[in-house]
């Protein structure tokens, strides 16, 4: 997070980046963040290739076979990205060797370093470690500090100066990554001719070799260390097949699982237990509220777009607002939204409605589509009961949630919409000036508040670019975990997602 030295009490900052989508200067996402760390605990979004879990691990267990303390950390940190630079360049090496089958069973996802080092391959047809090591990452412990606390919850690792291995990690399954430590260990320079044979390191050959085996032990086997854990798992990895199945790879992941858990008459007739539809239910609130966040998120982004020229909050405001039309509030936010649930009971896909809509009018949101998507979030507050209202209202009292919507809409019901949202958006940047002082600190060059409003005058003027994209569910993520861990596959023409040669094994 970039902040703003701070003089005095001016709500100043100059942005380290031209655009930050972690910022949060609502403070509205913690909602999606908690959501995701229950329902897939053993994934956050940049960790999405499985086989840096295992390598990590085996390396953890290098470092104890060798007997190495604390005082040994540069050694373990020098053998970590070596054989993190042999992974990338096994896998880019096979990747460029034979595409379809790569992308088949890995996805479209690059080894992590791959700029750095594919530019090596492609200028020299091989690699030299000591360069490579120190180049690929500008953080110390390469790609370990990633994913290192995800192997620690899924006890691959015991965390560390020098990580240990953990419960999961089995070492006769991930010896089957015994070569790369050998080569990372080896000479510094591999040739082409080394990398010919490394197809069975690649990225995309963890499902069939042990260490996938190992890994799906860690992440779904209930007698394993944390029954609990891995019981969630089976239940996200069984929803998100069934969401999946037959359906187009290049689709939204978010949007499939909508169409399943939220959208679905009948989950029991799709799921194939009473546990999965519950957990299909949980996910109902959680992908429903993600709805209501990104709204925030975008109407944010919208609002303080302009101030790129200097300006007051108020002229912000009157852009804001300068689309609306000159109707009631209960007009605009209740009578023309578009339908929520059916005479069934059985919700409509609103959202999507409103998504569609925005993608055949060139992508952009206006501010009263915004708004109707927050309206939609306020009504299903009402319409959803048990699991899914539950997680669906979680930090409703952070003032910003569903509930509030609705009672904001109640209240100004008869208010011109242009008046009630100039109203809201003038409050968005009192709120978002108090997120930013919560998160002030003193560094050492000084108070610093982020923010990417700075001062100017009587004025505000916003460095670089407000994030607009939608908290991340962890999503996609896990459905690159799953389809590299053979959990779920590509038909042959790479085309449609189906069920994989080990989701029967997983539960899914």
């Amino acid at each position: 997070m970039a902040g703003m030295l701070v003089a005095g009490a001016a709500w100043s900052a100059k942005a380290d980046s031209p655009e930050d989508t972690g910022r949060q200067p609502l403070a509205v996402e913690a909602v999606t963040a908690a959501h995701a760390s229950e329902l897939v605990p053993g994934v956050i979004t940049t960790t999405p290739h499985a086989r840096y879990l295992s390598l990590h691990a085996r390396v953890a267990i290098e470092a104890e076979r060798r007997g190495w303390s604390s005082s040994h950390r540069p050694d373990f940190r020098r053998l970590l990205r070596r054989c993190e630079v042999v992974l990338a360049a096994a896998s880019l090496h096979h990747l460029n060797r034979d595409q379809e089958q790569h992308q088949r069973r890995a996805g479209w996802r690059n080894p992590h370093g791959v700029n750095t080092i594919a530019k090596a391959l492609d200028k020299h047809g091989g690699v030299h470690l000591d360069q490579l090591a120190q180049d690929y990452s500008t953080v110390a412990e390469g790609f370990y500090g990633t994913y290192g606390g995800i192997e620690a919850t899924l006890s691959l690792i015991n965390p560390g100066t020098i990580p240990e291995p953990g419960q999961a990690a089995d070492a006769e399954a991930l010896s089957a990554l015994d070569r790369i430590v050998d080569l990372a260990d080896g000479p510094a320079a591999l040739a082409e001719a080394d990398l010919a044979g490394t197809a069975d390191l690649c990225l995309c050959a963890v499902s069939g070799a042990a260490d996938g085996t190992a890994l799906r032990r860690a992440y779904f086997d209930p007698r394993g260390p944390d029954p609990e854990l891995a019981a969630v798992h089976r239940a996200s990895a069984a929803v998100l097949v069934a969401a999946l199945a037959g359906q187009q790879v290049d689709d939204n992941v978010d949007l499939l699982m909508d169409r399943l858990c939220c959208y679905t008459a009948d989950l029991a007739g799709v799921l194939a237990s009473t546990d999965h539809e519950a957990h299909a239910l949980r996910w109902r609130g959680a992908l429903l509220r993600n709805w209501s966040v990104w709204a925030w998120r975008m109407i944010w982004a919208k609002l303080v777009a302009p101030l790129k020229k200097p300006g007051t909050r108020k002229d912000a405001a009157d852009m804001f607002v300068a689309g609306l039309p000159n109707i009631a509030v209960r007009q605009a936010l209740r009578d023309e939204l578009p339908p929520t649930m059916d005479a069934g009971g059985v919700l409509k896909p609103a959202e999507h409605i409103l998504n569609d809509q925005v993608g055949r009018n060139g992508g952009e949101w206006s501010a009263l589509q915004l708004l109707q998507l927050l309206a939609v979030g306020a009504r299903r507050a009402g319409e959803l009961d048990g699991l899914s209202r539950n997680a669906f209202l979680r930090y409703d009292e952070s003032s910003m949630g569903p509930g509030w919507v609705r009672g904001w809409i109640d209240e100004h019901t008869d208010q011109p919409l242009p008046d009630a949202a100039r109203s809201l958006t003038l409050g968005l940047f009192n709120r978002a000036e108090k997120v930013s002082r919560d998160k002030m600190q003193w560094t050492r060059t000084g108070l610093r508040m982020p923010t990417r409003l700075r001062v100017v005058g009587d004025r505000l003027r916003l460095e670089g670019r407000e994030g607009d994209a939608a908290a991340s569910l962890r999503l996609e993520t896990f459905a690159s975990v799953l389809h590299q861990l053979g959990v779920l596959e590509r038909s042959g023409d790479g085309s449609l997602w189906g069920p994989g040669p080990y989701s029967a094994e997983v539960g899914a």
